[in-house]
């Protein structure tokens, strides 16, 4: 009775949490990928009873089931959100409206899925006598269970032979000595390790630089608000100005970071960022001091009345500059140790190099030339006969002109190769290319990516 008591006063906190935290995660559920924003997946509960527990969905919704029911690292299935989600632990919060009615207890094993509890031996059936729980010690030592599995590995087969075998004595040991202060103790044990395992080694190492940007763009908001009052006010702020400003500052990373997570600002390496990526970060700015703006014009901030808005656009042209900004340094500075370290490894300097073409064959020998390591070449730019393109990027590098700039940029830049990236050259621009590169003591070298054709295989070959 003491147990249920407790059960039902917790999970309603829990309850109360995740109304709090519903609009938001189901908004962003919804625009992360089609589908229900809850997962209702068949358990085995008490007694052998089947029961559909709750989760917060975090995998793309198929018209019938895809893969094994166990999900090891980098399963594909799972959305951007929803690895989010899995990360910090928030999709089980459902699971307290399971709690609730009785299905499920705070502390207990993990509730099975019927294809893997079929597979218990006799000894383990024990496990199925008592209430599933949301936390147990199996969660508590194995906070990040996904990472167990090899690559390569079938993660049904391995999680039956390997993880289970690891995973049931912890269970029975549980079940044989159980106690209301044992569940106090692991349920607090397992708040500690949700907590502390959000960022394991492997993660922090994986993911070094997306948080390093994660971090700089929360510090970044900070310092831009508060930057965009000093702006305003010359350095003093009114005292019903400065209540409201330490209101409305949380709320300028509450609006940013969110956008720029779903619009996948963090998913991008430093060393592959693009203009294309630069734009997203100024478009997910944008949208939050439009959130922003269209708070204040409603009525929806403290003291909005005596508050000056134009801050607000303070804060968006600073913001803008400085996320902006550091990427692009970071990019370039980037640019320049990697050509110096496959300089030094090459003993060479990197061959100053122009594109001929700003099309598809362009883009691919671009990225040919930015892949090359022996030689390695510092692509200044692209040459191209279409004046729209004159003085437009691609792909961050621009278009410098054309044929009759040749010798201006050859000096200017010191060329050292030409790489012809453009089918429809003409004999005669040809002839007067080479020329010009045999007086220059310009090397030139042809890519042409060869037409792409659908390989298939004969009628008497299989695949196996």
């Amino acid at each position: 009775m003491l147990v249920r008591l407790f059960d039902i006063i917790v999970a309603l906190i829990g309850c109360v949490l995740l109304l709090i935290m519903l609009p938001v995660i189901a908004l962003l559920i919804k625009l992360d990928s089609p589908g229900p924003i809850f997962y209702r997946g068949e358990r085995v509960g008490k007694d052998g009873k089947v029961f559909k527990m709750y989760k917060f969905r975090t995998m793309y919704e198929t018209d019938k089931p895809i893969g094994t029911v166990v999900c090891p690292q980098g399963d594909p299935r799972v959305t951007d959100f929803g690895r989010f989600l899995r990360r910090l632990k928030l999709n089980e919060f459902p699971q307290f409206i399971n709690i609730l009615r009785g299905e499920m207890t705070l502390v207990g094993p993990r509730p099975e899925v019927p294809r893997l509890a079929a597979a218990y031996p006799p000894e383990a059936q024990r496990i199925f006598s008592v209430k599933p729980g949301l936390v147990g010690p199996n969660q508590i030592l194995g906070r990040n269970e996904e990472e167990l599995y090899p690559e390569g590995v079938n993660p049904e087969k391995y999680y039956l032979q390997e993880i289970l075998p690891r995973k049931l004595p912890l269970d029975l040991k549980y079940i044989e000595d159980k106690s209301f202060l044992k569940s106090i103790k692991y349920l607090f044990w397992g708040l500690w390790v949700t907590v502390s395992g959000t960022l394991s080694r492997q993660h922090l190492t994986d993911n070094l630089s997306q948080l390093f940007m994660l971090v700089a763009d929360i510090v970044g908001c900070l310092f831009s608000f508060t930057l965009a009052h000093l702006i305003r006010f010359e350095g003093f702020m009114p005292d019903e100005t400065s209540r409201a400003f330490w209101w409305i500052l949380p709320l300028t990373v509450l609006t940013r970071i969110p956008l720029l997570f779903y619009l996948g600002c963090y998913h991008t390496l430093i060393r592959h960022l693009r203009i294309r990526d630069l734009r997203i970060v100024f478009q997910g700015v944008s949208m939050g001091s439009g959130i922003l703006i269209s708070l204040s014009y409603l009525g929806g901030l403290t003291y909005i009345g005596t508050y000056a808005r134009s801050v607000f656009v303070v804060d968006w042209l600073c913001l803008s500059v400085l996320l902006v900004g550091y990427r692009g340094f970071l990019k370039a500075r980037y640019q320049k140790l990697y050509y110096r370290k496959i300089a030094d490894a090459a003993h060479e300097e990197p061959r100053r190099t122009l594109i001929w073409g700003a099309g598809e064959e362009g883009l691919w020998c671009l990225n040919f030339l930015k892949s090359s390591q022996n030689p390695c070449y510092q692509v200044l730019g692209f040459i191209d006969e279409d004046p729209k393109l004159r003085h437009r990027r691609i792909d961050g590098l621009k278009v410098l002109g054309d044929h009759h700039h040749l010798e201006i940029l050859t000096q200017l830049y010191n060329i050292q190769e030409i790489f012809i990236a453009e089918r429809n050259l003409s004999s005669s621009q040809m002839y007067r290319l080479q020329t010009f590169c045999e007086n220059y003591g310009i090397s030139l070298k042809c890519f042409l990516p060869q037409q792409i054709t659908e390989f298939t295989l004969p009628a008497n070959r299989q695949l196996h």
